[in-house]
């Protein structure tokens, strides 16, 4: 069933220009949760969520898919998680608060996203400008 609703949000977003951001499928029969956080390369606004929601309620209805369920659709947020290299490349130059793990610790950094290899990201503050290797990241989020 997972699998089915999966692909229905996965076509939805597809077939109207969406990324999925993430999304997430609770069943627990009449109290299933759908929620979906959707996106796109020039954001994502109120009547873009509803477009999406209905597009994906037309099509759960059509496959009879759910008897009943509950479906929460909003885009990122401005303080989105920064996930990969590809997602610092698209936000170059945003503000960015970083903790990363360092000796033996952790370490916040903010500052702008600079250039954003498939290994590093060079973040430029006021005070330094550094690169931070991906795999010592433990959460980045755009911090506007």
């Amino acid at each position: 069933m997972k699998e089915k609703i999966s692909q229905i949000i996965e076509e939805s977003a597809r077939s109207l220009g969406y990324l999925i951001y993430d999304f997430s499928i609770y069943l627990k029969g009449e109290n299933t949760r759908i929620n979906v956080k959707i996106d796109s390369m020039t954001g994502i606004s109120h009547a873009d969520c509803e477009k999406f929601s209905r597009e994906v309620t037309e099509r759960l209805e059509a496959e009879e898919t759910l008897p009943n369920y509950s479906m929460e659709v909003s885009s990122p947020g401005i303080r989105r998680r920064v996930r990969n290299s590809d997602e610092f490349r698209r936000f170059f130059g945003a503000p960015v608060k970083i903790v990363c793990r360092s000796n033996g610790g952790s370490t916040v950094i903010k500052g702008r996203i600079g250039e954003a290899t498939d290994t590093a990201v060079r973040i430029i503050s006021e005070k330094e400008e550094r690169a931070i290797l991906f795999d010592t990241i433990t959460s980045a989020n755009l911090d506007y």
